[in-house]
């Protein structure tokens, strides 16, 4: 077999296995407006924090994150991460995240 065709193969493989990693959906909790923030202003929260949750995932695990009082995150699934990582951004941004919204690995 020629190197070309060796090549052609693996590049084959590596373009099925990557398209079979799945993304993490969007999140799955309810997060309310802050007290009086206009619903426009939510929406770029939102759209933010998701885009922030996204970049998290791509940087890999965070060692400097070890902060949960239950569960580290090197712990966590993909989708779990996406999930905190969503909710600590819009927590800070002033909206309202309900109370044990955060992932815990019993849910793997």
């Amino acid at each position: 077999m020629s190197i070309l065709c060796r090549v052609q193969i693996a590049v084959t493989i590596s373009g099925v296995v990557t398209g079979c990693v799945s993304q993490p959906i969007g999140p799955a909790v309810a997060v309310k407006p802050g007290r009086d923030k206009p619903f426009t202003v939510f929406l770029r929260d939102d759209a933010q924090c998701k885009q922030y949750a996204r970049e998290q995932l791509a940087r890999g695990v965070d060692p400097r994150a070890q902060s949960d009082a239950n569960v580290s995150r090197a712990q966590l699934n993909a989708q779990q991460r996406y999930y905190l990582a969503y909710l600590e951004c819009m927590r800070a941004k002033g909206n309202d995240v309900p109370d044990g919204a955060a992932p815990t690995t019993q849910s793997e």
